[in-house]
């Protein structure tokens, strides 16, 4: 793998003002579920700096709020993989997509799939059972999609990716994509990537976004995006090429 320069609109000579932060949660932010002091300290310096945040996970709003207190931190949170979002200071949520068939979770219940965990619009369960969840949607006949992410498995109506509440989180905050970066760590970054202005992996990244990467961090998880909050309030993100293991 080659390391890429980071790519800028044209005519910004790569002095850009980046104004906005997308961030994943598992992985990126949180390592074991668990967003460390240290990382919530340098999202609430970005916060403060005037930068618009927005955190994109596949996890429910449910399965955030149990081990994230901090969405105050947030303009925009993108929730089940891009098919809802919420605004964190009215508390109102979008749904982008229709809800998960009732019949749907029946038939994973009954084959026994598990574990389950049901969202408004999405459905997920370990990487192991996605040949049961691909033999019911099949048998029911439902407008549906396995996408994988690491070691889970998720259902979601096709065109739904982290993109599609990308693109509305966007409109919240009133910022291009351009004016975005994106960092990441799993399969289900990928569409991500692709939308925001700089796209940044983690070092425990999988292989597959690490080559869709503008740049590729030292440290993984939160340390690495300590390193990014560094680069983006020093105005500088050409220095994370320097750290990047794929330098020299």
């Amino acid at each position: 793998m080659l390391e890429r320069p980071i790519r800028y609109p044209p005519g910004t000579m790569g002095v850009m003002r980046h104004r906005a932060l997308a961030c994943d949660y598992d992985g990126t932010l949180a390592t074991d579920g668990v967003c460390a002091p240290a990382t919530i300290a340098g999202l609430e310096r970005i916060a403060g700096s005037g930068m618009r945040l927005i955190l994109v996970t596949g996890r429910t709003r449910e399965e955030l709020e149990a081990v994230f207190d901090r969405s105050d931190l947030f303009d925009a949170i993108v929730v089940e993989n891009g098919a809802v979002v919420i605004e964190p200071a009215t508390g109102e949520e979008r749904l982008l997509a229709p809800r998960l068939p009732r019949s749907l979770v029946e038939e994973l219940q009954r084959t026994g799939v598990h574990p389950l965990v049901i969202g408004r619009v999405l459905c997920s369960t370990d990487v192991s059972q996605r040949p049961k969840l691909l033999v019911a949607i099949a048998k029911l006949g439902i407008d549906r999609q396995v996408v994988r992410n690491r070691d889970s498995a998720m259902v979601l109506p096709h065109g739904i990716s982290k993109r599609t509440g990308f693109d509305v989180a966007l409109r919240i905050v009133d910022e291009p994509a351009s004016a975005t970066v994106a960092v990441g760590d799993g399969e289900n970054d990928v569409a991500l990537f692709a939308a925001a202005g700089v796209s940044v992996a983690v070092a425990n990244a999988v292989e597959e976004l690490k080559l869709r990467a503008d740049v590729v961090l030292a440290q993984p998880n939160g340390k690495g995006v300590a390193d990014l909050v560094e680069a983006l309030l020093a105005g500088d993100l050409g220095a994370l090429t320097a750290l990047s293991p794929l330098a020299g």
